[in-house]
C-alpha cells in the first residue's frame, strides 16, 4: 500500500480508497475478514487511529460490518423482508442456509400486556420463544415470540428449530396473512446484543415489534425481535387512504 504524506489528500482517505480498491477489484473475499486495523497500519506505516478513521467511516457507510472478535468483513447485499415472508425463504433467496437456535421455550407463561395487544383475557397462558436467527456462520437476529398455548396445542422445542411460518401453516393450519409491526433503529447497548448478535455500537439495530394475524382475522403472536441492520433490510410499500 503506497501512502503520500505529502498530499494533500488526507492519510485516513487514501487508506479508505485503498480498501475500496480491494473490495471492488474482487481482491479480497467477502467470506474472510479484512486486513486488521493493526495490518493495515503497519503496511501504510501509519498509527492505527489513523485506519481506525478509515474504517469506521466505510462501517457507517454501509460498506463493511464488524463481528466481535472475528474481524471487519465486507457486506453483501442485503437480506431483504419484502411482503410476508419467513426468515428461513429470505435467507435461502440470498443463497444462504438459515440456521436457528432456540434459546428459550417456555409454556405457562402469564404477561397481561401481551394478552391485551392479542385480545385475550389476562390470564391466558403464553408459549415464549426465543431464537437466535443466523445466514450461514452470521447472526442476523434475536427473534422473541409469544403464543397463546391454546391456539398451538403440542408445541415442543425441537419444532422451532426452522420456519415458524411453515410449522404453523402445515401443523395448525395458520396462515400469516397481515403485520402490524413497529420499526426503529435503536443502539448495540445491550450485553445480549454483544454476546449473541456480536454487535456493537458502530452500526444501529432494527427492533421490530408487532402483532401477526392470520388469513382468518386471528391475531396468532406477538413478537420483539432485533436484527443487524447492516444484514437485514425492510422494503415498504405505503398507500394513500384517500384520493387528494
Amino acid at each position: 500500500m503506497f501512502i503520500d504524506k505529502q498530499s494533500p489528500i488526507p492519510i485516513y482517505y487514501q487508506i479508505k480508497s485503498y480498501i475500496m480498491e480491494n473490495i471492488t477489484s474482487g481482491k479480497w473475499n467477502k467470506e474472510n475478514p479484512i486486513p486488521s486495523e493493526r495490518e493495515l497500519g503497519q503496511m501504510a506505516k501509519v498509527s492505527r487511529m489513523t485506519v481506525r478513521q478509515a474504517v469506521n467511516e466505510l462501517v457507517n457507510e454501509g460498506v463493511l460490518y464488524r463481528l466481535k472478535g472475528k474481524g471487519t468483513f465486507i457486506i453483501k447485499s442485503k437480506i431483504e423482508q419484502r411482503d410476508i415472508m419467513s426468515f428461513s425463504e429470505m435467507v435461502k433467496n440470498k443463497g444462504l442456509k438459515p440456521i436457528t437456535e432456540v434459546l428459550i421455550f417456555k409454556n405457562g407463561i402469564n404477561l397481561p400486556s401481551v394478552c391485551g395487544k392479542l385480545g385475550l383475557p389476562p390470564e391466558q397462558k403464553l408459549y415464549r420463544i426465543k431464537r437466535l436467527r443466523k445466514a450461514g456462520s452470521i447472526p442476523v437476529g434475536v427473534e422473541d415470540v409469544y403464543i397463546p398455548e391454546h391456539y398451538c396445542p403440542g408445541l415442543k422445542s425441537e419444532h422451532m428449530a426452522g420456519s415458524m411460518y411453515k410449522l404453523l401453516l402445515e401443523e395448525y393450519q395458520y396462515k400469516i396473512s397481515k403485520c402490524d409491526l413497529n420499526i426503529e433503529a435503536i443502539p448495540a447497548n445491550e450485553k445480549e446484543h454483544f454476546d449473541l448478535l456480536e454487535a456493537d455500537n458502530s452500526i444501529p439495530l432494527l427492533k421490530v415489534s408487532g402483532t401477526s394475524t392470520t388469513h382468518t382475522g386471528l391475531l396468532l403472536f406477538y413478537e420483539t425481535s432485533y436484527y443487524r441492520s447492516e444484514q437485514l433490510s425492510y422494503k415498504v410499500s405505503i398507500f394513500s387512504r384517500q384520493d387528494f
